[in-house]
């Protein structure tokens, strides 16, 4: 019976997988030995070279780079070790391939400089290898080498013992710690407003560009005014001067159709949400989910690899310009891919026109934009710090960790580390406020008055917009805007309570839902008042000032002490001068509005002392 069954096993076909091969066909030459990465292409010609000379900027078709004219060729006499690395990045076709092959160009360029002897055990010898981590760590300390360019060039030297079944070895290089606390953070008013300002204005020429089939003659991020002004700075001459103005032209005509409204937006929305490079550059569009929280809200969704691929809640709030830029990016996403929600959110574009990943590819957004922006003055960006200044802003005016930590999509104990401690901006703040102060003194100021101006001249001033994002979610029951111009948050705290004590003692019986703090005059002492350009503000303090000034004229009706005056009076000047450098237009507008009346709370020069009687 058994015999007679069908036997229903497919019989085994063989694959050419399955076939061993006989052998693989290597290049004789150096000069041939290339190797393809999903977007770039490694030649190993130049490691033959003393000081691996760079090769002329590729391009389309068939083209073969070759060396620069008048780079003198010196063969460094090392085709052997070559031979082995090519046969080791064969094996490879990641994006790593790149970041290994720049660490060894770096680790060749290093022992044709130092003229060091090659030991018998050849290129990867140990003793060689320890003296040059030795000088990378030498550099590291001098300020020479950031920790991320420590890190890309002991990764090539691990990658390359570990692929020589050299573990023990590769182990024993030195470690680098905290390597993404060497990301600095970015100055909100002097680098990343007009730098972002910058980035959303040459966006939205592209986009207009990109509706009407057009291309620009030159990147729209050129500012003729800032480069002289750059360029000045720098002691740039005539011909520099053109080449640096030429470099926006010569940024369209080199780069592929479509780049650079790609990398601008990517980098805007790098900006709106703090996320990390590689979840972003794998995002696809069907990714983009919109949902309806407080206003409405875009949701970015994706998985965090490292951290056991958790679910990442990356949302955009609906300011004006993120609700704009989103939907107007969305639609351009969908037509590059054809309809395709599939497709990559920010496509990055190969020369055969493929359209892959950034994270495949070897260069990063960034990387075009910053070389345009140099010439601008303005400060270069990229992922991390935008990560980086988001998280700090918002550590700044929460005091959260655990907020810090949700909006980075990390751990409490893994964001306590940096934050702990304050942020490295508030120490800045501080160390000028109290230098400030110290040279206020030195040049005879009082201490009290000197301490007090530097405290509201590096004191945090908000935007409406900024204001109204830290109240969103607490209880503005009791918030208000003070006869000084200041904003209280909390009217029953700081003062309220004192006066509310006071007049129990008095006898007087209160209704604790009705106290509130009427001692105006000390809301600049107050943990609880917050400084908002917002042009009633502005309005209220500069009538505020004027009418400090009149009193001072006619002492006979001021009934404030002379140095509570004084104090007082300097305050406001300091604070006001902050409104004007965070909101030159609010500021303006508001001087607009004194000139043709003052706040009706200062009506009159009396209008102060009536209200000190009033609320006394």
């Amino acid at each position: 019976m058994s015999n007679s069954r069908t036997n229903k096993r497919k019989a085994l076909q063989p694959s050419k997988s399955m076939v061993r091969q006989s052998g693989s066909v290597e290049p004789l030459r150096i000069e041939d030995m290339v190797t393809n990465t999903p977007s770039s292409t490694l030649y190993f010609k130049r490691l033959k070279y003393i000081g691996c000379p760079k090769l002329s900027n590729g391009g389309f078709g068939k083209f073969i780079p070759k060396f620069k004219e008048g780079v003198e060729l010196i063969d460094a006499k090392r085709d052997d070790f070559i031979r082995e690395c090519y046969q080791l990045f064969e094996g490879i076709n990641t994006n790593s391939a790149y970041e290994y092959f720049s660490g060894l160009v770096y680790y060749l360029v290093w022992v044709d400089d130092s003229n060091v002897a090659i030991p018998e055990d050849g290129h990867l010898a140990w003793e060689l290898i320890d003296k040059y981590m030795g000088w990378c760590q030498q550099q590291y300390r001098l300020g020479l080498l950031t920790r991320s360019q420590f890190k890309c060039r002991k990764g090539a030297i691990s990658w390359l013992l570990r692929q020589n079944n050299r573990r023990h070895d590769a182990e024993k290089l030195p470690s680098i710690k905290n390597v993404k606390t060497d990301t600095e953070t970015l100055d909100l008013e002097t680098e990343l407003k007009p730098t972002v300002k910058a980035l959303f204005s040459a966006y939205f020429s592209l986009l207009n560009h990109f509706r009407a089939g057009s291309i620009p003659s030159k990147h729209p991020l050129y500012d003729e005014s800032l480069i002289e002004q750059e360029a000045k700075k720098q002691g740039a001459n005539g011909k520099q001067l053109r080449g640096r103005k030429t470099a926006f032209a010569h940024a369209m005509r080199n780069a592929l159709p479509n780049k650079p409204i790609v990398e601008l937006a990517m980098m805007l929305t790098y900006m709106f949400t703090g996320m990390n490079s590689t979840p972003l550059a794998d995002m696809r569009i069907c990714d983009v989910s919109f949902r309806e929280v407080q206003g409405g809200k875009y949701l970015f969704n994706s998985d965090k690899g490292r951290a056991n691929y958790q679910e990442q809640d990356n949302t955009i709030g609906f300011s004006k310009h993120a609700r704009r830029f989103i939907e107007s990016w969305l639609d351009i996403s969908k037509q590059l891919a054809n309809g395709d929600d599939n497709a990559y959110l920010f496509p990055c574009f190969t020369m055969d026109g493929r359209a892959i990943s950034y994270s495949q590819g070897s260069k990063q957004p960034q990387q075009a934009i910053n070389r345009l922006l140099k010439h601008l003055g303005l400060t270069t960006i990229t992922p991390s710090k935008f990560r980086k200044t988001r998280s700090d802003i918002l550590f700044r005016v929460t005091e959260s960790v655990y907020l810090v930590a949700m909006s980075n999509n990390n751990s409490p104990e893994v964001t306590a580390r940096t934050y702990i401690y304050g942020t490295d901006k508030e120490h800045e703040n501080n160390l000028s406020a109290a230098m400030n102060a110290k040279y206020d003194v030195a040049k005879g100021k009082k201490i009290k008055e000197a301490v007090s101006e530097a405290k509201y001249k590096y004191g945090d001033i908000l935007d409406n917009y900024e204001y109204q994002r830290l109240r969103q979610g607490q209880d503005r029951t009791h918030e208000a805007r003070t006869p000084t111009g200041a904003r209280c948050n909390d009217s029953r705290k700081g003062a309220g309570s004192i006066i509310e004590k006071s007049l129990r003692r008095a006898g007087v019986a209160t209704d604790k839902s009705e106290s509130a703090c009427t001692d105006f005059l000390s809301c600049f002492n107050c943990q609880q008042h917050t400084f908002v350009t917002d042009v009633e503000d502005i309005w209220l303090m500069l009538s505020f000032k004027d009418t400090l000034q009149q009193l001072q004229q006619t002492p006979a009706i001021n009934s404030m002490p002379e140095r509570k005056y004084t104090d007082l009076y300097n305050t406001v000047e300091s604070i006001l001068n902050g409104f004007k450098v965070k909101n030159e237009n609010n500021y303006q507008q508001a001087l607009e509005k004194l000139m043709d009346a003052p706040h009706p709370l200062y009506s009159t020069v009396y209008s102060l002392n009536d209200l000190l009687e009033t609320f006394s």
